[in-house]
């Protein structure tokens, strides 16, 4: 799995996360993920199947906002990892790994409910 941190993410900084972003208006979610995972690392990918979703209000300037993260299984079609201005790092890693790491709550979640 590849993992991407940035310093500033807007709300977990230094963390590791899998790479993602928002939808553009009406967006088919698996284009999403492909295009984000395109902009974030320059891997081109064919997303699979939806692995967890997960629904969290995360606090900004004293707001609650509604998140919804979605985890897909994906297959790297081609491509080197280049990464954007928006992160620092990137590596691959296992499960085991990635529990050792500073991740973002969501994985957390996910990775308790997958064997």
């Amino acid at each position: 799995m590849i993992l991407l941190r940035s310093p500033d993410a807007a709300f977990f900084p230094e963390h590791w996360d899998f790479p993602g972003g928002k939808l553009e208006p009406a967006e088919d979610p698996k284009k999403g993920i492909e295009r984000e995972v395109s902009e974030e690392t320059k891997l081109r990918i064919d997303a699979r199947e939806v692995l967890g979703t997960y629904d969290m209000d995360l606090e900004k300037d004293g707001q609650s906002i509604p998140h919804r993260f979605a985890v897909y299984s994906a297959e790297v079609l081609e491509g080197e990892v280049k990464m954007s201005h928006e992160h620092t790092d990137f590596r691959w890693a296992t499960k085991e790994e990635i529990l050792e790491l500073k991740i973002e709550p969501y994985m957390r979640l996910f990775f308790e409910e997958t064997p």
